[in-house]
C-alpha cells in the first residue's frame, strides 16, 4: 500500500475563481484558511464552511469541502446546528460585520454563550462595501467617507470582542489583514 501524500493549501481550494475586488483582504483570508487546513492535515471530508450573505460569505464556494451558503445573519445559527448534529466535523462559520454583528448580532451573542467547538471568521471592514459605503455596526463614530454619513455615524461602534468576553467566549483572535498586506508590500 502506498501512503496518501499530505494535502497542500492549493488542494483545499475549489475550481471556482473568487470574484472579490482586486486587493480585497478576503483573498488573504482564503489563503490563510487553506494554509491552516493543510498545516493541520485536515481531510476535506471532515470540513464544513457555513456562511450568510455578503462578499465574505462567498467563502464556502472557494473551499473544496462541505459548504453551506445560507441567509443573511444566520451563519452562526446554521453552523451551531451542524456542529450539534455532527460534532465530528470541523465547522467554520464565515461572514462580515453586517452579517455577524447587525442582522446576525443575536446569533453572535448566543454562539458566544454556547462556546461550541467551531471557528467563526469575521471579515470586518467596518463598512458595507456592497451597498456603496453604508456604515456598519463596527464603523467608527467619526467616519465621514460616505454620502450616507457625511458627518459620521454619531454613535459608538459595536465592540464584538467585549460582547464575546461578556458572554463567556473562551478564545478569540484578531488580525488586521490590511496592515499585514501593507507591511508585506513595503
Amino acid at each position: 500500500m502506498t501512503a496518501i501524500p499530505p494535502l497542500k493549501a492549493k488542494d483545499y481550494k475549489s475550481d471556482i475563481k473568487p470574484v472579490w475586488c482586486p486587493g480585497c483582504g478576503h483573498f488573504a483570508v482564503l489563503s490563510a484558511l487553506t494554509k491552516a487546513m493543510a498545516h493541520l492535515g485536515l481531510s476535506k471530508e471532515t470540513m464544513a464552511v457555513v456562511s450568510g450573505i455578503g462578499c465574505s460569505s462567498r467563502l464556502p464556494a472557494y473551499i473544496d469541502s462541505y459548504g453551506f451558503h445560507g441567509v443573511h445573519g444566520r451563519a452562526l445559527a446554521a453552523a451551531s446546528g451542524l456542529k450539534a448534529a455532527r460534532p465530528d466535523l470541523n465547522v467554520i462559520a464565515a461572514g462580515g460585520d453586517g452579517d455577524g454583528f447587525s442582522i446576525g448580532g443575536n446569533h453572535f451573542l448566543h454562539a458566544c454563550r454556547r462556546n461550541m467547538d467551531m471557528t467563526y471568521i469575521v471579515m470586518d471592514n467596518e463598512v458595507y462595501g456592497m451597498t456603496k459605503g453604508q456604515a456598519s455596526p463596527t464603523t467608527l463614530p467619526d467616519w465621514c467617507n460616505s454620502k450616507m454619513t457625511p458627518h459620521g455615524t454619531g454613535i459608538q461602534s459595536f465592540n464584538p470582542a467585549a460582547i464575546a468576553l461578556a458572554a463567556g467566549f473562551c478564545f478569540m483572535g484578531k488580525r488586521y489583514i490590511a496592515e499585514d498586506m501593507a507591511r508585506a508590500e513595503g
